[in-house]
């Protein structure tokens, strides 16, 4: 059976190739993936497979469904591309200005698209169902919640849930990772408030520019001084907007970032601790700062015997040489950590860094990933997906 998913898959490249660029040359910002769902939604159903759309805003769901009964895996695959002006040269750059796939949505669509119809060409053989998800807004981290509350972990029950992403690794090799993989996404706004006045004259204010600067500054000691040192954590202000000419103390300042941490103690003492230092760091000079957090994302932290699986598969099938165990987490963070929560969850990391060349720069205006990582990345998804839903013995 593995020789037959492999061999579908190496049918269907050029067509995963070219959908990915099709995807590529019309980006489409957070929920409003309308031109890209309505492509997929068409590619599935001209291979037969039972599609819904709509499911948590603008996310499509596809169903391969086996000869014989059993369990649910899903397979994920995120849609939305960032606002960036794209400056690849490549022939096939995005059309739209200003909107570019710069984090590799393009090639995730292509590879579960190309996996799910490589299983579907199988289904004779296949135990169970695979639920194809197409996911709205990860750059956002708000469309995995939307289609989990629009129905799509049932009818079926998901069992457990596959996610894939292009990475920084050699082309030809896949990466996984045990336990702690991305962390928790949280955001805070900080409005600093003083007391305006002429920039000559700072004794008659109260100056909400020095107090952010002494802010920003204090906020660094919470990793530094008040978490336990082997627990990760960052603190970053990464926005600062205040003032409107050279000579005037503005009446306030706003500041915006992001908190990582992997959930638990280590993110709520670093919520806390960032609300009271920004306020005791702006009183002493004589302002106030209002502080607004948000928990966006929590951890996706993987499950060990389905990571376990994915691991021993794809040994199996690409080379015990192809793959490569993640030693440390990462601080950024990923939506697909709504579906760990709820159902055995992992992620698959896919190289596109090509060979000798320039590793892959996520969120550039220069982002290239390697195409010659997808049918690696797709032969590894229906792989490891026929191995949950068959198990080994019916391969």
């Amino acid at each position: 059976m593995r020789d037959a998913l492999t061999r579908t898959v190496a049918d269907l490249n050029d067509e995963m190739i070219a959908l990915r660029r099709q995807l590529h040359r019309r980006p489409e910002l957070a929920m409003q993936e309308h031109e890209t769902a309505a492509l997929i939604a068409a590619k599935l159903r001209s291979e037969g497979l039972g599609v819904s759309e709509g499911v948590g805003g603008t996310g499509v769901v596809g169903l391969v469904r086996g000869k014989r009964r059993g369990k649910c895996i899903g397979l994920r695959a995120d849609m939305d591309a960032l606002p960036i002006r794209e400056e690849t040269g490549l022939p096939f750059a995005s059309e739209v200005p200003g909107v570019m796939h710069a984090c590799g949505h393009d090639c995730h669509v292509a590879m579960v698209w190309a996996a799910g119809v490589a299983l579907h060409r199988q289904r004779e053989r296949l135990r169970g169902t695979v639920k194809l998800v197409f996911q709205p807004a990860e750059e956002t981290v708000s469309g995995a919640a939307g289609m989990i509350a629009g129905g799509v972990l049932g009818n079926p029950k998901v069992d457990a849930a596959i996610a894939v992403h292009v990475w920084k690794e050699p082309v030809g090799t896949i990466s996984l990772r045990y336990g702690e993989h991305l962390a928790a996404a949280d955001g805070f706004d900080i409005v600093v408030r003083g007391k305006g006045g002429h920039g000559a004259m700072p004794h008659l204010a109260a100056d909400p520019v020095l107090a952010a600067a002494n802010v920003v500054l204090a906020l660094q000691q919470i990793v530094a001084r008040r978490l336990d040192p082997v627990r990760p954590a960052v603190v970053s202000v990464c926005r600062i907007h205040g003032g409107s000419a050279f000579n005037i103390i503005p009446g306030e300042v706003t500041l915006r970032g992001t908190a990582r941490t992997f959930g638990g103690e280590t993110q709520d003492l670093v919520e806390a601790q960032l609300k009271r230092v920004a306020r005791d760091a702006a009183k002493a000079y004589g302002c106030t700062a209002r502080v607004k957090y948000t928990r966006s994302s929590p951890a996706l932290v993987h499950n060990e015997a389905l990571t376990r699986l994915a691991e021993e598969t794809c040994r199996e099938v690409l080379g015990k040489e192809n793959v490569r165990l993640e030693p440390d987490p990462c601080m950024g963070s990923e939506d697909f950590a709504f579906f760990a929560e709820r159902v055995p969850a992992t992620q698959v990391a896919v190289g596109v860094a090509p060979a000798g060349g320039p590793v892959p720069v996520f969120h550039s205006a220069k982002f290239a990933p390697d195409e010659r990582g997808l049918e690696v990345g797709a032969r590894a998804m229906a792989s490891v997906a026929w191995r949950f839903l068959n198990g080994k013995q019916r391969d």
